[in-house]
């Protein structure tokens, strides 16, 4: 499946709570549940089936937005591809708010399909860029 919601005035708040709720586990039927097995019960059910996400080009999506929505999109572990590009009329900073790159950086290794990363007109200092580019060379799906 895919999702995407690039190129609208989707601001930080807008863009965090779409990616807190493709992310939040989903209720289990019950009646399908064996009666005494209360590991489904506490196991998460993180949608599964989500293999694209695009939230790039959105002009009020700040570093802030992009850093919280790289800490919570490991959830997704179904994603072969997730644009985050930024607006191309002013570049989004990650760096404008500190921990964004490396919220992403660290969040690489847990997207096992993932093949393609779009950061576009992102505006990364050079430790920031050093550490997205270190993780996607250790990613096993990324190429050259």
């Amino acid at each position: 499946q895919v999702l995407d919601v690039s190129c609208n005035e989707i601001g930080d708040s807008g863009i965090v709570s779409l990616v807190q709720t493709l992310c939040q586990p989903r209720g289990l039927d019950m009646e399908q549940n064996p009666p005494f097995d209360k590991s489904l019960i506490t196991a998460p059910h993180y949608n599964s089936t989500l293999q694209e996400l695009h939230i790039g080009w959105n002009r009020r999506v700040t570093g802030a937005g992009l850093r919280r929505v790289a800490q919570l999109i490991s959830a997704l572990p179904t994603l072969t591809k997730l644009d985050m590009s930024g607006p191309y009329q002013t570049p989004a900073y990650l760096s404008d708010t500190a921990g964004a790159a490396m919220a992403l950086a660290a969040a690489l290794p847990r997207f096992p399909a993932l093949e393609e990363l779009h950061l576009r007109c992102i505006s990364l200092k050079p430790a920031e860029f050093q550490a997205v580019v270190q993780a996607a060379a250790k990613h096993p799906t990324f190429e050259e």
